[in-house]
């Protein structure tokens, strides 16, 4: 019996770790949560002035979070990844290194003019980010539910996927009905 594995791929400031954040406080059982971010902010980028090493150091953060996923999944606690997922092979990496759970991957969308909104309030995030990405991230991507992070509340999103993850565990009868009921 496997346990769920919940990716949420989006662009920067699309919402994904708030998110993350809402599906742990609403599961009645524990969640691991692990963010792209993590890693790739384990250099402090204020003192990475040359363009190479920063390439450089962010193909490390991102290879490294990469490699870490088999061994969250190992875990029989289910796992929701927060990713940008820039490349097509990253997306590929991942399903590979998830194996173990049954994966739902989750669109987290929001229109260009807020995430620019969001990536300017923030102050933690190089201006430009999110419109980069934007449509980058969900080209070539099938996803199980999409959410609209400028129309429902991180917590809305949140009980939403869980309502979903949920409604496919009971039909596919491939986990305990009972593993992610939300508290609402």
């Amino acid at each position: 019996m496997k346990s769920v594995a919940i990716i949420l791929n989006g662009a920067s400031s699309a919402g994904k770790t708030s998110i993350a954040r809402a599906i742990q406080r609403v599961s009645r059982t524990p969640v691991l949560h692990a963010s792209l971010d993590t890693f790739t902010d384990m250099f402090h980028w204020a003192v990475v002035a040359d363009q190479e090493e920063r390439r450089e150091c962010h193909r490390v953060g991102v290879a490294n979070f990469h490699a870490a996923l088999p061994i969250l999944a190992s875990s029989r606690f289910p796992l929701v990844v927060d990713h940008v997922f820039e490349r097509h092979d990253w997306f590929e990496t991942c399903i590979l290194a998830l194996k173990e759970k049954m994966t739902y991957f989750i669109g987290v969308r929001c229109p260009l003019p807020v995430l620019e909104a969001r990536e300017a309030a923030r102050g933690d995030r190089k201006l430009g980010m999110a419109r980069s990405q934007v449509d980058r991230v969900h080209k070539r991507k099938s996803y199980a539910l999409e959410v609209d992070t400028s129309v429902h509340s991180a917590e809305e999103c949140a009980t939403a996927i869980l309502g979903f993850v949920e409604k496919e565990e009971r039909a596919n009868q491939t986990l305990q009905p009972t593993a992610l009921l939300s508290r609402g």
